[in-house]
């Protein structure tokens, strides 16, 4: 085996390489009574999870890695989606299907999304859910009886 140490990586012109730059510590959302949770707003509608967390680049060359977990509880939907929000702009969507049951099945949120923010201002992240038909019956974050939901979303800022 090979071992590296070394106290600093720089490029070739002597500038030290700080890969992560930093690191928005984890937002999180946590129900904390029983049977509480976030829900879709109507069919076909985009709805926010609550989980959302900003960031101030320190180079327009920079990137953001988001992490993200959670789940969502669902039935009865023919199709469901989920999107990254960067600001009021959609940056990320993904979609999934559900079988038509009777029972609640999970699907974990979106687990991470690397954007090229390209600016030194801040901006905004957040994670959306959607349900195209029985709206109703899908849930973000259900805690149960018991109310131990939760989630959170963390931001890295990766130098570019």
């Amino acid at each position: 085996t090979s071992i590296i140490k070394v106290n600093n990586i720089q490029n070739s012109s002597g500038t030290a390489y700080n890969f992560i730059k930093q690191v928005v510590q984890p937002s999180k959302l946590v129900q904390s009574s029983a049977n509480t949770d976030t829900r879709p707003t109507g069919n076909a509608a985009f709805t926010d999870t609550g989980l959302t967390a900003s960031i101030t680049p320190s180079s327009s060359s920079s990137k953001v890695l988001i992490f993200c977990n959670g789940l969502f509880y669902m039935r009865r939907n023919e199709e469901v989606r989920f999107r990254f929000m960067r600001d009021s702009t959609a940056i990320m969507t993904m979609c999934g299907y559900a079988e038509t049951s009777d029972g609640f099945f999970t699907m974990s949120a979106p687990s991470g999304y690397m954007d090229s923010p390209s600016t030194t201002s801040a901006v905004t992240y957040k994670l959306q859910f959607y349900a195209q038909s029985d709206y109703s019956a899908m849930r973000f974050n259900y805690g149960g009886s018991a109310g131990l939901g939760e989630a959170s979303i963390t931001l890295l800022e990766v130098a570019g």
